[in-house]
């Protein structure tokens, strides 16, 4: 799989976290959906939650990505592909199911923004 074609599927999962992540703020800010939870002891459990998830699965994502760009099977490219898109659009899952329990914003986008951080390190570590 070539670099530029690894770079087009993250990239579709970036766009697909900040599509995802801007209908969950715009439910929650149109009051269609109250905050289930309220507690802020709750929220702050939950948001650690989600971003210790978010950032352990960058190491074992980009060591797992890697060993599929690298195998010799022509059936792994597509495995590869559907990896890298999904890789950053899951930080954008986490921000979603964030943001409708809770309605905090910053945070939900701050959970959001770790995409762009899976992007980067899609792009720079998955090279041949």
């Amino acid at each position: 799989m070539s670099h530029s074609s690894l770079i087009i599927t993250s990239l579709m999962g970036l766009v697909g976290a900040v599509i995802l992540t801007v209908i969950c703020l715009f439910i929650t800010t149109m009051g269609y959906l109250p905050p289930l939870l309220v507690n802020p002891i709750f929220v702050g459990g939950l948001f650690a939650f989600f971003l210790a998830l978010s950032l352990a699965e960058i190491p074992v994502m980009i060591f797992g990505l890697r060993y599929m760009v690298l195998s010799p099977n022509p059936k792994a490219h597509y495995a590869v592909g559907l990896t890298n898109f999904g890789y950053p659009l899951f930080a954008g899952v986490y921000a979603a199911v964030f943001i409708l329990l809770t309605a905090y914003f910053w945070l939900g986008l701050l959970l959001g923004s770790l995409s762009i951080v899976r992007f980067i390190t899609a792009v720079v570590f998955l090279r041949k």
